[in-house]
């Protein structure tokens, strides 16, 4: 009932904390664009997005890759077609599952981190010294983690469709005997540029959500150890409900699209 309650006298809070995020992914793009973002922290960063967060996304996405292909094969196999298998697992695993998987495993993993860390900055006046000093807190802290978080998130997804796909050609291989051929050409007849696009896309924006919302939300942190503890939480679930929903809107808006140019891109 108290939770009720305070959402009826701040109604609209969360369309503010939306707008404060939004501007500082401009201010961080900005500076991005002029160069004035420190570069060390850029790659500091970089690994923790990349190299740190590669063997999560790898595991998860191939048993993704095998649950996906395994229920597929079931149905396709009692209709009698499963020469269609390897087309079916391609349109999922490049246009939705790869994105998704990689923008999750990154909030879950960097996100929350990322909150936290700034998050204790904010609560031990870190921050605050920053700005005494003249230093300004977007360039040290965002940028940094803006830019680290766009470059990585499309080459994790990358890599999660590859491993996916690997996932996926061992149940066709052992559970459905698919020649191994006939189940790649299948990708290959399949997946084309667009839907290379596509995904990139995802991730790219699934990448800038996750590190602005970290970043936001993260430098607004009061109240101490539990405003720090609040913080990583709200930050991993809006960054997990902002790639899902933005996801659903690139691919409604792509299909609305291609039917009119393309017809032949959605079936």
């Amino acid at each position: 009932m108290s939770s009720l309650t305070k959402f009826g006298n701040q109604p609209f809070i969360w369309l503010i904390e939306l707008g404060q995020s939004f501007k500082i992914f401009l201010l961080a793009l900005y500076v991005i664009f002029i160069g004035k973002f420190a570069k060390k922290e850029f790659i500091e960063q970089a690994s923790k997005f990349g190299f740190d967060t590669l063997p999560v996304v790898g595991i998860v996405s191939f048993f993704i890759g095998l649950a996906l292909t395994l229920q597929i094969s079931k149905q396709l196999m009692g209709v009698g077609n499963t020469s269609a298998l390897g087309t079916t697992v391609a349109v999922s695993i490049v246009r939705e599952i790869g994105p998704v998987v990689a923008g999750v495993m990154i909030a879950a993993r960097i996100g929350g981190a990322m909150a936290a860390e700034i998050a204790t900055m904010s609560v031990t006046e870190q921050i605050d010294a920053l700005i005494v000093m003249k230093q300004n807190p977007i360039r040290f802290l965002v940028a940094p983690r803006l830019l680290a978080s766009m470059i990585m998130t499309p080459l994790l997804t990358v890599f999660a469709i590859y491993i996916g796909s690997i996932g996926g050609l061992l149940i066709a291989i052992t559970y459905v005997h698919l020649d191994p051929y006939m189940f790649f050409d299948s990708f290959r007849l399949v997946v084309g540029n667009k839907d290379i696009i596509i995904a990139l896309t995802k991730a790219l924006v699934n990448g800038a959500l996750v590190a602005t919302l970290s970043c936001t939300f993260g430098m607004e942190t009061g109240g101490g150890a539990a405003g720090v503890g609040q913080t990583t939480t709200k930050s991993v679930v809006w960054a997990m409900v902002g790639i899902f929903l933005f996801n659903f809107l690139i691919t409604n808006s792509v299909y609305s699209v291609a039917k009119v140019l393309d017809p032949a891109f959605v079936r």
